[in-house]
C-alpha cells in the first residue's frame, strides 16, 4: 500500500493506481522513523554482506555446514529483513464513509461503523503494549503504532462477536478521533 498524500483532499496512491480521495475522507500515513528504518536498512545490508564476505574468502572450514546450514539461514533472514522493512516502513490510517481502515504493508484491519462503538483520544502505553508495531496486550488490547509517537486514538468495537479495542497511532489524532465520531454519529 503506497500513500502519496498532498493536503487534506487530494490524491492517495494505492498500489500504483491513482484515487482522488473526497475531501470528507482522511488519510494519514505515518513513515517509521528515519533512525529506525535507517537500522532496517543497514541490517539487509550487514546481512547481505554476511551472504558474500565468506565465499570471497573461501575458508575451506565453512565448506560443509555453511552449504547447508550458513548460506540457507542468512539468505532466508535477509529475505525476511528486507520484506518487514519494506512492510512496515509506514502506517497508514484511512476514514471514508464506509469503513476505518489501517494497517502496516499487507497486515491491515477494516471496520464498517456498525462495529464500532466509541473512540477517545488517548496517549499511547509503551508499559501496556511492551513496544511499537503491531501490538497485543494481556487484556486483549491491539495497538498499531509508530515508535516514538505517541499520540493517537482507542477504537472500542466489536470484532468476530468479541468486544475488541484497538489503539491507532496518528500525527493528527484529534482530526482521526472527530472523523470517526461524526461517521458513528451519522450511522
Amino acid at each position: 500500500m503506497n500513500a502519496t498524500i498532498r493536503g487534506h483532499g487530494s490524491s492517495f496512491t494505492l498500489t500504483n493506481m491513482k484515487y482522488q480521495t473526497p475531501s470528507n475522507t482522511f488519510v494519514e500515513a505515518i513513515p517509521m522513523p528515519w533512525g529506525l528504518r535507517t537500522i532496517f536498512y543497514l541490517s539487509v545490508v550487514a546481512m547481505l554482506t554476511g551472504i558474500v564476505l565468506p565465499s570471497i574468502v573461501q575458508d575451506d572450514d565453512l565448506t560443509g555446514w555453511a552449504i547447508w546450514v550458513y548460506y540457507p539461514a542468512m539468505i532466508f533472514g535477509t529475505i525476511t529483513m528486507a520484506v518487514v522493512s519494506f512492510w512496515f516502513r509506514k502506517l497508514i490510517v484511512w476514514v471514508d464513509d464506509t469503513y476505518l481502515a489501517f494497517g502496516y504493508g499487507k497486515f491491515r484491519k477494516r471496520f464498517t461503523f456498525d462495529q464500532i462503538e466509541s473512540v477517545e483520544l488517548t496517549p499511547y502505553s509503551f508499559y501496556k503494549y511492551g513496544g511499537a508495531g503491531i501490538r497485543y496486550a494481556r487484556d486483549g488490547h491491539r495497538a498499531w503504532s509508530i515508535p516514538f509517537l505517541h499520540t493517537g486514538v482507542e477504537v472500542k468495537l466489536t470484532e468476530g462477536g468479541k468486544d475488541r479495542t484497538y489503539y491507532i497511532s496518528s500525527k493528527r489524532a484529534e482530526e482521526l478521533e472527530q472523523a470517526v465520531k461524526s461517521r458513528l454519529a451519522n450511522s
